[in-house]
């Protein structure tokens, strides 16, 4: 039984390291696998998550090609409303409770890939207070139990490449300005939960236009549930909620933007995407241990 990076599943860390990386693929592919496989060594004091664009994961990986992994492309919305792509090679997570080891393991990392990547995204990201995103509202409420993460996270056991998982990543950069300015009760009705106790609005209550009703999709009948691991950023100049998540199949990512963009029948768009924008958009898949050693084994 193949079993998944471990790190995509400890939820005890409150201190978060993002690295997305372009590599130069005119170098030797034993070499960006042994710098790779450097990057990877002695990173014990961290949990540690590596992901890989279609790109890159089909030159370490041929038969790859059979998995249903895209490029992120900009998606254009309704209103002019746009999520850019910014499809990068690699993907590593960082995260513990020690923002020193995070430090240790990024700079690490980094000493590794800088022969033969260019880091094109660098952000430290955090908890703010009891899991809020900066905007006030517990983010992930809806995200599945322990039961079920596997089940919507993970390819199945029995499948091509099983324990691997499909990631979709976005900086989302907040307009808190904007947002605070408008009435609790307003707020509450653009992201579809109460702000204090978080509590999913009900009936009439709930509008259309807001982030759950947009994120509570249904193909065929199957809800699209991914399992969530964003964590906020800031500083005084820019501030807003890396949204990093897993899930067993692409549909699950495509389907929820392409509601929150208005580009499905009803042509409503999700009333948070006023408030917030995705400056950057990136697919991965994160293969499973044994997968993941495979591919950057050198020949």
């Amino acid at each position: 039984m193949s079993s998944p990076q471990p790190g995509i599943f400890v939820e005890t860390s409150n201190q978060f390291y993002f690295l997305e990386y372009q590599v130069d693929h005119n170098l030797p592919l034993n070499e960006i696998k042994q710098q790779l496989t450097k990057a990877l060594d002695n990173q014990n004091n961290v949990n540690l998550v590596i992901a890989f664009g279609k790109s890159l994961l089909n030159k370490l990986e041929t038969q790859t090609s059979i998995l249903e992994l895209n490029e992120f492309k900009t998606i254009n919305g309704v209103k002019n409303f746009t999520a850019e792509g910014t499809q990068r090679d690699v993907l590593f997570w960082i995260h513990s409770n020690n923002i020193g080891k995070n430090f240790d393991a990024m700079m690490s990392i980094h000493n590794a890939m800088k022969s033969i990547a260019t880091a094109e995204l660098d952000l430290r990201g955090f908890t703010y207070h009891d899991d809020r995103d900066l905007i006030g509202f517990v983010d992930g409420s809806a995200n599945p139990k322990l039961a079920e993460q596997h089940q919507v996270a993970l390819i199945p056991q029995g499948e091509k490449y099983a324990s691997g998982s499909y990631m979709l990543t976005q900086k989302w950069c907040h307009n808190l300005a904007e947002f605070n300015k408008i009435p609790i009760p307003e707020q509450e009705q653009t992201v579809g939960r109460t702000k204090i106790d978080s509590i999913e609005l009900e009936g009439e209550d709930m509008p259309i236009n807001s982030h759950v009703s947009r994120t509570d999709v249904k193909v065929d009948g199957q809800a699209m549930k991914m399992y969530r691991r964003s964590a906020p950023f800031g500083n005084t100049s820019q501030n807003g909620l890396y949204f990093l998540s897993f899930a067993c199949e692409m549909q699950r990512f495509t389907s929820q933007l392409n509601s929150m963009y208005g580009l499905t029948e009803d042509g409503i768009h999700d009333k948070l995407i006023e408030f917030s924008s995705a400056k950057t958009g990136s697919y991965w898949f994160a293969p499973a241990v044994d997968d993941l050693k495979r591919f950057i084994q050198c020949n």
